[in-house]
């Protein structure tokens, strides 16, 4: 059996072709992080983290998914709910 860590939150998307590019906005429109796929499987992982390495807050997102070798968008609502969390450092 996997070890299971409270620790380690992510969302996996799944059905997603070779190459994908994943961008993760706020409700406010601002960028929080971008995610690049090149690799055969169709899954790609996000470790809820933003692009400076900080746990992203509870919330609404909007993720953009790029496929460009199939010519299409898509884009997703995702909701997160965080565990109320310090941070030592900011």
């Amino acid at each position: 059996p996997r070890e299971i860590n409270k620790y380690q939150r992510y969302v996996t998307f799944s059905h997603l072709p070779g190459k994908a590019t994943l961008r993760v906005f706020n409700l406010a429109g601002q960028l929080v992080r971008t995610i690049e796929k090149n690799s055969p499987s169709q899954f790609i992982t996000w470790d809820l983290l933003n692009e400076n390495s900080f746990p992203v807050a509870s919330g609404l997102y909007i993720v953009h998914v790029d496929m460009p070798d199939l010519g299409k968008t898509k884009v997703l609502k995702l909701a997160i709910i965080q565990e109320q969390q310090i941070l030592d450092h900011y």
